[in-house]
Formats: structure tokens, sequence, C-alpha cells
């Protein structure tokens, strides 16, 4: 069952937000539409995904809603501030955080020192000259940064590999890692890009775990994904794209039932009894 839903109706403030939006590319003199007026809500204490197969213009929703690709007509918001056209750091600093479809961590570093450096545009203010002219100043955000990512690991469970480097730990665990350097801005919202691929069934369980124990702890989701399974255990609603286009929205049993969906991507065994 997907997880019970925390607010009734949406009394609950709107958090993000996309009206009519439309990301628009230009290759070799032809415009390229990836993202065709999408419109999407996401309440607080809720957690929303979009569902399409590959190519069908998932991830560069989740760009357009971090500020990577500007999008071309439209706009977003996050909190009742306008975020269209806004640089990515900033729209991260407002609280909202992402994770990738192909993991961006470095790979010589430890586990430890991946999330300190996800916590520096947080909890390290100064620039690289005051750091190196402030050692007191220096040593001082270097120990709460140990102190925040200690506190994350120890939520996410992977104490253990703290001072591993990342290079040669297994896919999962690489994973968990690039979501706990995400949750080290202490963010209101958590894009997810594909959060489940890759990850083999008790991975996913895992994953999926933490992911749930994250919103119990107030942080909001937003997932794309094209894994069924796991869209269906964790969110409330469910929004279904194909070619960069909407086609269905709703609670999962309705999209469970929805013939289009149904016929595009479910097979009949994803039928709501």
């Amino acid at each position: 069952e997907p997880m019970e839903q925390i607010k009734n109706g949406h009394a609950s403030p709107l958090i993000l937000s996309a009206k009519d939006v439309e990301v628009k590319f230009n290759l070799r003199g032809k415009t390229l539409t990836a993202v065709r007026g999408a419109s999407l809500d996401l309440y607080e204490g809720e957690t929303l995904a979009i569902v399409g197969e590959s190519g069908s213009g998932k991830t560069t929703t989740i760009n357009m809603l971090n500020g990577v690709f500007p999008a071309t007509s439209g706009k977003i918001t996050f909190e009742g501030q306008e975020i269209t056209g806004m640089a990515t750091y900033k729209i991260a600093r407002l609280g909202v955080a992402r994770t990738f479809q192909n993991i961006k961590l470095f790979n010589s570093l430890t586990v430890e020192e991946n999330l300190m450096i996800g916590g520096q545009a947080k909890y390290a203010k100064g620039s690289i000259v005051e750091f190196l002219l402030n050692p007191k100043k220096a040593a001082q955000e270097e120990k709460v940064l140990k102190e925040v990512a200690a506190e994350v690991m120890e939520k996410l469970k992977i104490t253990d590999i703290a001072h591993r480097t990342v290079d040669g730990l297994p896919y999962g665990k690489l994973k968990m890692v690039e979501l706990a350097r995400s949750m080290m801005s202490s963010p209101k919202l958590i894009l997810l890009d594909e959060p489940a691929a890759g990850l083999n069934p008790s991975e996913r369980v895992e994953f999926l775990e933490s992911l749930i124990q994250l919103f119990e702890s107030g942080v909001d989701l937003f997932l794309v994904e094209h894994n069924m399974d796991v869209v269906m255990k964790i969110s409330h609603n469910i929004t279904v794209i194909n070619f960069g286009s909407k086609i269905a929205e709703g609670k999962p049993k309705e999209i469970q039932n929805n013939p289009e969906v149904i016929k595009a991507y479910l097979g009949d065994r994803y039928k709501a009894e």
C-alpha cells in the first residue's frame, strides 16, 4: 500500500508548482520541444511522481525545475516564490536538493568527504581566501560539516562506510551516499531522478525504506521514475507522461486503472482489483 497521506485534500500549502511550462532546444537549426506544456502541483506533506519511459522527458523536467535547463515559457514557483529562470545554486539555497540518474560523486574521496562537500554551500559560507587566511574559522566550519555528515550517515545507516573511498562501493551504497549528500543542505524538497534505476530487489527495498523515513522526517519528495513498483509504494499523486506530454494524473489506484496508462506502460497485471 502507498504511504498514507498525511493531510486530507489540499489544506496543506503548495510547495512546488509548474504552469504550462515548455523547454525547447535548437538543434542544427531545428526547434526540438523536450517538455510540452507541463503543469504540476506538489503540496507539502506529499510525494509526487512523474512516470515515463526513457526519452519521455522526465529528466528534462527535473533539469527544468532546478534551473539546469531554463524553461522557454511558463511559470515555476517554490513556496510561492517564482524560480523560473533562476540559477541552480540559488534554487538549491531556497531548499531544493536533487539526485542524479547517473551518480555524480567524487570517486577518490571518502563517503564522509563527499557529504561534507555537499554541505559546504550551507555551512561554509566564506570564500577560499577567507578559508586560507582564517584557519580558526575554517576548523570550526569543518567541525560543523563533520557533525552534520555524521547525523545524516546515521539516519541512512551508512556510518560503517564513512571512511571508505567511494570508488569500489556497491551500486546500492553509492545511491545511498548520493541521497545522503543531497540531505546535507537540510532541504525542504528533494528531486529524485530515477532513484531505483540499477538497484537489485533487496537494494530497492532498502532505498525505499530510506525515502519513506526521509519523507516522514518532513522532507517532501518529487521523483521521476519508470519503475512502477517503486512509484506505487511511495507516491500520493502520479503524473504519467509520454513523449513530453501528460497522458494521465491521479492517485495510484486511479493510475492503475487508467486504460491509456495500462496500454502505454503497465500491462494488465497492474490493474487494481
